[in-house]
C-alpha cells in the first residue's frame, strides 16, 4: 500500500498542491508549478500565496485543455512585428549577435502581444499612449529608438493610419512623450565595503562572482561585458582583448572601443585569468570566464553552457551578498544600495586617486567622444587600444 503523502508546512499552515517555498529562501516568495513543469516565482503574503495556488489549482484541468496557440492575425501587430525583425536582420547582418538586438526583440514581441486585440490599421494614439505610459522610465528610454524605426516601417508599408510616428523625436507633431527620468541617491561603492563583499561571496560560494568584481574594478568593464568574456575568443596569447558592448551598439562597429590588456602588464588581471581557468575546470569546462555551478542546470537563449553566468545573474549575485553583509541595512527610504555597476565607479575613482588623467580613464571606460577622426580610419581592420594604466596591490587595497 503506498505511503500516504507528506504535508508540506509553513510554520502550522499546511500548502496546496503545486506550491512551494521559494527555493531561495526569500521571505514572501514562493514557487508555483505549473502544469508543463515550469516553475513561477512570485512575491506574496502566505494568505496571498495560499489563496492564488488554490484558485490556480481549480484552473489547471482547463488549462491543459487548451487550443495551440493560432496564427497571429495578418492585421495584427504581433504579425508585422515577425516580419519587421526578419527585414532588420536582412539589412543589418550584424545585429543577431548584439545582446541589445535580442532584448528589443523581445520588447517588440511583447508589444505585439499587448496589442493582439487591436488591428495595426485601428490603432489610435490613445490607445499606445495608455500603453506607453504604464512603462517605466527606463522601459520607455530603451524602447524609443527601435519602436521608431519599426513605425516607419509599418507606415512605409502603408499599415499605420496614424497621422505621424508617434515615436518620433519632433515636437511639431503629435507623439508618445518620456516621462523625466526618477532621481536616485545610489550609495556609492567604498573599497572597505568591496573588499567585504568580495569576501562574503567566496564565504557563499560564488567565486564567479570574485572574478567578475575583480575583473570591473580592473579594467571598469560594464557586467555584460565581464559575462560575455570567453577564453577561447578573447583571450589571444598574453592579451585579453574585448570589443565593449554599449560602445559597439552606439557606433559603428570598426569606430568602436577594442580595448586589449596586456597580462604581463597587468598582473592583478591576470591572476584573475589563471583563477578563472581553475573554476571552469571545476565547472564543466565551462568556456566563459565568470562560471558557476548552478542548482538548476538549464541552457537556452541566453544560455551556451549550464554554468555560464548571466548578466542578471551576476546581478541577483551581488545583491544577494551584498545585503548578507549587512552594510546597508536601516537605509533612508531615498537612499538605494549599490549595485555591481557602482565597482566601475570605485574603479575610475581608484585611477584617478592612482594620478591617471582624465583621458586615460576616459579610454578605458570607452567613454572618448573622437568619432570623427576614427570615421576617418574605420574599414582597415580592427585596432586594438592597448591600455597602459593598471591598478596594482597598492591601490586597491590587496591582492586577489
Amino acid at each position: 500500500m503506498a505511503r500516504p503523502k507528506k504535508p508540506r508546512m509553513v510554520g502550522d499552515t499546511p500548502l496546496p498542491d503545486n506550491l512551494y517555498p521559494d527555493p531561495r529562501h526569500r521571505e514572501n516568495y514562493w514557487r508555483y508549478r505549473r502544469p508543463d513543469g515550469s516553475n513561477k516565482i512570485f512575491n506574496a503574503s502566505l494568505d496571498d500565496a495560499l489563496r492564488m495556488a488554490e484558485q490556480a489549482n481549480t484552473h489547471r484541468d482547463d488549462s491543459l485543455k487548451r487550443k495551440p496557440t493560432k496564427v497571429p492575425d495578418r492585421a495584427s501587430f504581433a504579425h508585422h512585428t515577425a516580419r519587421y525583425m526578419e527585414w532588420r536582420e536582412e539589412n543589418d547582418p550584424r545585429l543577431p549577435s548584439k545582446a541589445s538586438w535580442r532584448n528589443r526583440c523581445n520588447a517588440l514581441k511583447r508589444f505585439g502581444e499587448d496589442f493582439e486585440a487591436i488591428p495595426i490599421h485601428k490603432a489610435k494614439l490613445a490607445d499606445l499612449r495608455k500603453w506607453w505610459e504604464s512603462l517605466t522610465y527606463h522601459q520607455q528610454h530603451a524602447r524609443r529608438a527601435e519602436f521608431n524605426k519599426f513605425f516607419n516601417y509599418l507606415m512605409a508599408e502603408g499599415l499605420s493610419k496614424l497621422e505621424s510616428n508617434p515615436f518620433t523625436t519632433a515636437d511639431d507633431r503629435p507623439r508618445l512623450l518620456e516621462k523625466g527620468k526618477p532621481i536616485k541617491n545610489r550609495q556609492r561603492l567604498t573599497l572597505e565595503a568591496y573588499w567585504t563583499i568580495y569576501e562574503k561571496a567566496g564565504e557563499l560560494g560564488y567565486e564567479a562572482l570574485q572574478v567578475a568584481m575583480g575583473i570591473s574594478m580592473l579594467t571598469t568593464m560594464r557586467r555584460a561585458d565581464i559575462c560575455e568574456l570567453n577564453f577561447e575568443k578573447h583571450l589571444q596569447g598574453d592579451h585579453l582583448r574585448k570589443t565593449i558592448n554599449k560602445s559597439e551598439a552606439q557606433r559603428d562597429s570598426l569606430a568602436a572601443s577594442h580595448l586589449s590588456f596586456n597580462l604581463k602588464t597587468h598582473q592583478q588581471l591576470g591572476k584573475l585569468i589563471n583563477r578563472a581557468r581553475e573554476l571552469s575546470l571545476r565547472n564543466y569546462r565551462c568556456p566563459y570566464i565568470p562560471s558557476h555551478s548552478p542548482k538548476q542546470r538549464r541552457t537556452g537563449k541566453t544560455k551556451e553552457h549550464v554554468c555560464q553566468v548571466s548578466p542578471d545573474r551576476l546581478s541577483d549575485m551581488f545583491t544577494e551578498v551584498r545585503n548578507a553583509t549587512g552594510l546597508y541595512i536601516g537605509l533612508p527610504k531615498n537612499q538605494i544600495p549599490p549595485s555591481f555597476h557602482e565597482v566601475r565607479s570605485l574603479a575610475s575613482d581608484r585611477f584617478k586617486r592612482m594620478g591617471y588623467d582624465v583621458k586615460s580613464v576616459q579610454q578605458l571606460m570607452a567613454h572618448t567622444d573622437e568619432l570623427v577622426t576614427q570615421s576617418y580610419q574605420a574599414g582597415h581592420g580592427i585596432d586594438y587600444e592597448e591600455i597602459s594604466i593598471y591598478l596594482d596591490e597598492q591601490a586597491i587595497g590587496r591582492e586577489f
